[in-house]
């Protein structure tokens, strides 16, 4: 992701300090960049540290062949640099905070809509298709892919430019603190949860540390006058309606400011509906589900708030069409021969393996199978959680195939007969050809880990 975002020596001051106070008072930089493959001329570039890499093995090359204005280094590399590129240095204690402060620092340049989607599971969906609907009416930056952590955020941010109307922004958690601090940086008018579920459990334990960390976004909101989505249909987040200053509840089940019904076409393809006074319309989704109806609440419930037509959102949200899938998807149908794949195998946590399953067991059809691996990062309740997982493909599915680890000690302990696991991925194919039959709807989902695309690769040799 590149950007032309300028900063001046004044604005470098207020970004980072008395660490930018040597640079020469007439500096312009004009764009930031983490990637020294893709570096401009003109550049700011900060050297980032993950686990595979270390952005300062770069600094002296990108600093020398002139491509850079400057660089921001930590402070320990600052300390044993060449003198000669010291006076083109910036150094910080935490570059990666240092990227979020020229984000943070951009982002007041804009007073546009703002609208920030975090929540446990379906926030890279419902962003996509929120775009989608406010693009009708606004011109949109919206996160790409599902770049929402610390270093996708400000990246997205640091795109923002005159050309933009509104900013559609994806947010996401792995720690506690990330929220907060990704509200702060992103600076939303607008904020939407889309549910509260079990993740990341090993850092955010219980349902209970997942509701803290993800409604750091509406205690943002509410302590600067920011309008809060309240999901009605979320046990959790609906009593917040009453915890937050503004405030639009959405939902299909429960009363709210937005609610839609929601019928299902022979394919599973939802039609939602909603009447409103003059906002009033029908719309077919292309993306099957019930997921994907309670994605379309989320956007609509933005779109009114926006003060958009009827016929705005409703060509919104019939124009989305999700991207085809090449490899692993979220929620696409692919068939081959007789059979009919859902392929969710992005990635899967408790909430989303639940309504990924509520989706099987609605797809018309006479036999059903849920072929599902590992979900990572729950931490203590992992063994638990599977278990229930197992119950709930019982009740939607007539055969279930498991593998990975954590669902093998959860069969064992379930000593559950209707349940086969498999230890590798040619092993879940072997028992779908045997009891797929020559017609079956075959749920395909596990963590990101758990690479549950191979299973359809397979499948198709």
């Amino acid at each position: 992701m590149t950007n032309v975002a300028p900063f001046s020596y004044r604005d470098l001051q207020a970004v980072i300090g008395y660490a930018a106070a040597h640079l020469p008072a007439d500096i312009s930089i004009v764009g930031v960049s983490t990637d020294s493959r893709t570096l401009t001329d003109g550049n700011v570039f900060i050297a980032l540290r993950g686990e595979r890499f270390d952005g300062h093995d770069h600094v002296d090359r990108v600093l020398r062949e002139g491509n850079a204005s400057c660089a921001v280094v930590s402070e320990d590399y600052l300390h044993h640099a060449a003198a000669d590129l010291r006076p083109r240095l910036i150094g910080v204690p935490d570059t990666l905070r240092a990227l979020g402060s020229f984000a943070w620092w951009h982002r007041r340049r804009f007073g546009i809509p703002v609208i920030a989607i975090a929540g446990a599971a379906g926030k890279t969906s419902t962003k996509e298709l929120t775009a989608a609907v406010v693009s009708q009416a606004f011109r949109v930056l919206k996160t790409e892919a599902n770049y929402n952590n610390q270093v996708g955020t400000p990246l997205t941010l640091l795109q923002l430019a005159a050309e933009h109307q509104a900013a559609v922004i994806e947010i996401g958690t792995n720690e506690p603190g990330e929220i907060e601090l990704l509200s702060a940086m992103v600076q939303p008018t607008h904020g939407l949860i889309t549910n509260i579920g079990k993740e990341h459990l090993e850092k955010l334990i219980d349902l209970d540390g997942v509701e803290r960390e993800e409604t750091a976004l509406f205690d943002y909101l509410n302590d600067h006058d920011g309008l809060a989505f309240v999901n009605a249909d979320d046990e959790r987040l609906r009593t917040y309606e009453r915890k937050v200053g503004r405030t639009i509840t959405f939902g299909l089940d429960h009363d709210a400011d937005i609610r839609i019904g929601v019928t299902f076409d022979a394919s599973l393809l939802p039609v939602v509906h909603i009447i409103k006074d003059t906002f009033t319309f029908r719309a077919r989704l292309a993306t099957p589900g019930i997921a994907a109806a309670r994605n379309a609440a989320c956007a609509i419930a933005i779109g009114w708030s926006l003060q958009m037509s009827a016929d705005e959102v409703r060509v919104g949200l019939e124009s989305y069409d999700p991207p085809a899938s090449h490899g692993y998807a979220r929620m696409s149908v692919e068939r081959m021969g007789g059979l009919t794949i859902l392929n969710d195998t992005y990635n899967a946590n408790p909430e989303s393996m639940r309504v990924a399953l509520d989706t099987l067991g609605r797809y018309p059809g006479t036999r059903r199978l849920a072929v599902l691996g590992d979900m990572r990062e729950l931490g203590d309740a992992s063994e638990d959680e599977h278990m229930a997982i197992l119950g709930e493909a019982a009740s939607h599915a007539d055969a279930v195939i498991v593998t990975g680890d954590e669902f093998r000690r959860a069969v064992e302990r379930l000593d559950a007969p209707h349940v086969l696991w498999c230890a590798t991925h040619s092993g879940c194919v072997e028992q779908i050809r045997s009891l797929a039959g020559t017609e079956a709807i075959i749920l395909v989902k596990g963590s990101r880990g758990m690479t549950m695309e191979k299973v359809i690769a397979l499948l198709h040799e």
